[in-house]
């Protein structure tokens, strides 16, 4: 059975090394992955531990299966620049590609939804690369391409989604409906 939960200091170092990982695949070839997991560990470990400060809520969650991590998520509220109030973002989701398919991203996605809704956030904004094949799923779900951004001397572009916290968690809970994930 797959269990959602807060990830742990101890889950860290395993969730960074997925997210690296995953950032190859992400890049699709339009750029080189030079991401460390000291440096990443380091820098995500820090933006976890100043969210207070920062008047932030930051939740990063994995799906485990027997104590196996399955797949993570981050979010936090959203800059004021990308969503003016009642706003989040997501920071970041990726599944180990053997789990994919079962509907964890699902499941990580509406816990994290749930999560925000109950504070009173409303919109979601996504920075995703433009050729990762995640965009599909962001879009299957009601996320609408609001802006690109080109990074790395315009050699690589990011997709910036807009979408309704509240419509996305419907969408999402009805496919969930399909996989047979507790």
């Amino acid at each position: 059975m797959i269990k959602i939960r807060i990830l742990t200091e101890e889950d860290m170092k395993q969730a960074i090394e997925l997210k690296i990982m995953c950032w190859t695949e992400e890049l699709a070839g339009k750029a080189e992955n030079t991401l460390s997991v000291s440096t990443e560990l380091e820098s995500w470990m820090q933006w976890m531990s100043t969210a207070e400060e920062n008047n932030d809520i930051r939740l990063l969650i994995g799906a485990f299966e027997d104590d196996q991590m399955l797949g993570v998520a981050f979010g936090s509220f959203a800059e004021t620049d990308d969503i003016s109030e009642k706003g989040i973002e997501l920071n970041g989701l990726w599944v180990y590609p053997d789990q994919r398919n079962r509907g964890v991203s699902l499941k990580l996605m509406v816990y994290m939804l749930d999560f925000y809704l109950k504070m009173g956030m409303e919109k979601m904004v996504i920075y995703n690369h433009h050729y990762s094949p995640s965009n599909g799923f962001y879009h299957k779900f009601g996320a609408v391409l609001n802006t690109q951004i080109p990074q790395m001397n315009g050699r690589l572009l990011i997709d910036v989604f807009l979408t309704d916290i509240l419509s996305m968690k419907a969408n999402m809970e009805h496919s969930l409906i399909k996989y047979s994930v507790d």
